[in-house]
């Protein structure tokens, strides 16, 4: 079987937020913090902001380019209205950025153009141990709580991965990268998104995924990812964190295509596993599609893009790989 595991690593690391793009998202991300907690309302109310989605969870793949602020209001709780709420969180960022800050149903977005990425600041109150967010129409009425606890999916994460070691570290947290990016090669702008795939990780892990190398717990994952898809009709997606259903569920259209693609991926993977190493490559690059910096998956020494073994005349020793030149297209469709 080949592992191809070189390959792997190096494509964990071309799909990773690093360098400038995650210097420039900790800028951004602690400025809107900042304004928060230095506003005087907002204090009185207690708060206390912190970092999540997968940007804390370190699960985000390149270009990452929405940052999640949880601002917790640790003297409100459930009692209050949804609206009150979210106006003063809202009205916080919209008198320090203007147009910049923009009201969503549960958020304000807050654009970042000097560094291509928005900052997505939450407002949340306490609720029975755990947190609420304000959901509010397009209409500006609102329309109720959502429970939510990102802090507890960011301590299950860090379990789940200490129990499956790749390559001496955890493996979790880089197969969820490897299926963000898969997701993101091979879905684009069609739900479920990056989060849904994750959870969908999460309980593949958690049952158990066979394998020593990131080809064969990657492929295990893409298997269990596609039959979760196509059960959710009669077994609903949970959050591991509220034991609840994933809210709000994609559309029957939307699953259907999120079925098709993922079981023809892990049909894809399953061969990619019994092939030698430059048609195994191939197949793994298609798999991961590309991002701004190229091909997400490089491939071996004496490969071509055809999945042929090259003579040892012909290797282009100048560039090391036979890979193709950055930003080629990679989507499906």
């Amino acid at each position: 079987m080949e592992t191809l595991n070189e390959q792997f690593k190096a494509a964990l690391t071309r799909i990773e937020i690093s360098g400038p793009r995650q210097d420039n998202a900790a800028k951004a991300h602690k400025e809107v913090r900042q304004v928060l907690e230095q506003d005087r309302e907002l204090q009185e109310m207690g708060v206390d902001t912190i970092l999540i989605g997968s940007y804390s969870r370190h699960t985000g793949v390149y270009p990452g380019r929405d940052v999640d602020v949880f601002a917790k209001l640790t003297r409100r709780d459930v009692s209050s209205g949804p609206k009150s709420i979210f106006d003063a969180v809202n009205g916080v960022l919209v008198r320090e950025y203007g147009v910049r800050a923009q009201p969503q149903r549960r958020s304000t977005k807050v654009l970042f153009k000097q560094y291509d990425l928005s900052v997505d600041a939450v407002a949340a109150v306490r609720s029975s141990g755990i947190w609420a967010i304000p959901d509010i129409s397009k209409a500006g009425r609102e329309r109720g709580w959502v429970s939510t606890n990102p802090e507890r999916l960011g301590e299950l994460t860090t379990i789940l991965n200490s129990k499956k070691i790749i390559d001496g570290k955890g493996g979790y947290v880089p197969v969820v990268k490897l299926v963000r990016q898969t997701r993101e090669a091979n879905l684009g702008d069609s739900r479920p998104g990056g989060l849904y795939f994750e959870l969908l990780t999460y309980w593949a892990f958690f049952a158990g995924i066979p394998g020593a190398s990131y080809a064969e717990a990657f492929a295990q994952t893409l298997r269990a990812i596609a039959e979760q898809l196509k059960a959710s009709g009669t077994h609903p997606l949970i959050d591991p964190a509220l034991k609840t259903p994933f809210s709000p569920k994609p559309s029957p259209e939307e699953f259907t295509l999120a079925i098709r693609r993922f079981d023809k991926l892990a049909a894809k993977a399953e061969q990619a596993l019994g092939l030698p190493k430059c048609q195994a490559a191939v197949i793994w690059r298609e798999i991961l599609g590309s991002n701004g910096r190229g091909n997400c998956f490089p491939l071996p020494e004496g490969c071509d893009e055809t999945g042929k073994v090259i003579g040892a005349v012909t290797v282009n020793t100048g560039r090391g790989t036979n890979e193709a030149r950055p930003f080629a297209a990679c989507r499906h469709s």
